[in-house]
C-alpha cells in the first residue's frame, strides 16, 4: 500500500499495523498513509512476564517463574513520544493491549547472566483504544482536573513516577493537543487540559 507493506486490512478497509517495537519507526509510514487511509496501530504493552530459563536454546526448561516486575498501560507514554503529533488525525487510532508474555532466557556467563531468545504471547489482559487526544486521559490516574493547571512535577507525583517520565507524558499531551501551556511556575511549564473528559477529583 503506497509502497509500504501492511500487516493486515480489516473488512472495512482499515490498515492494521502491529508494532511491538518502537512506535517512532512508523513515522514515515503514517505520514504517507494517513491522508488517504484509516490506520489502526496495535501496540502491545507488557504488564506481566513469565520467565522461562534454559541452558541452551533447544534444551529443556530448567525453571519457570513470574517476574516480580509489573507493567501498566501508562508505560506506553515512553513510546508514544514517537507518534504523539499524529494522534489528532481522525484517520489514526491506537489499540493498546496489556499483555502477559513468556520470555525464554538462555544462561550465559556474561552479565546479566542470560540472553533472551524468544518472547511468546501468553494472553491479553486489558485493552484501550485511543481514537483522539481526549482518550489519553484514560491512561492517567484520578486527580487531574480540567479546572486545575498542573506542572510536570504535579504529574510525577500523581503518577508516582520519576520526573523524566512525567515530562514525556506532558510532551505527548501537548503534541496531541490534549493540553496547552499557559505559563510557568518557576522553571516548570504550567499546563491546562483542553478537554472536559478527565477523571474528576
Amino acid at each position: 500500500m503506497a509502497g509500504y507493506r501492511i500487516d493486515a486490512v480489516d473488512e472495512e478497509g482499515t490498515l492494521i499495523e502491529v508494532q511491538s517495537g518502537s512506535l517512532g519507526a512508523l513515522k514515515s509510514k503514517l505520514r504517507k498513509l494517513l491522508p488517504d487511509h484509516r490506520v489502526c496501530v496495535v501496540k502491545p504493552v507488557v504488564v506481566r512476564r513469565k520467565l522461562v530459563r534454559r541452558d541452551r536454546v533447544d534444551g529443556p526448561e530448567r525453571s519457570i517463574r513470574q517476574s516480580p516486575k509489573r507493567g501498566a498501560l501508562v508505560d506506553v507514554f515512553d513510546d508514544l513520544v514517537g507518534v504523539a503529533s499524529f494522534l489528532p488525525d481522525k484517520n489514526l487510532s491506537v489499540e493498546l493491549l496489556g499483555v502477559s508474555i513468556e520470555e525464554v532466557r538462555v544462561t550465559r556467563r556474561r552479565r546479566p547472566g542470560y540472553r533472551v531468545v524468544d518472547r511468546r504471547l501468553d494472553c491479553i489482559l486489558e485493552t484501550l483504544r485511543l481514537n483522539e487526544p481526549d482518550d489519553l486521559w484514560e491512561l492517567l490516574p484520578a486527580g487531574l482536573s480540567d479546572s486545575e493547571p498542573f506542572t510536570t512535577r504535579d504529574l510525577a507525583r500523581k503518577l508516582d513516577r520519576p520526573l523524566p517520565f512525567a515530562q514525556r507524558v506532558a510532551y505527548c499531551l501537548r503534541l496531541s493537543g490534549a493540553v496547552r501551556p499557559i505559563g510557568k511556575v518557576g522553571n516548570s511549564h504550567l499546563y491546562k487540559a483542553e478537554t472536559s473528559l478527565i477523571h474528576s477529583l
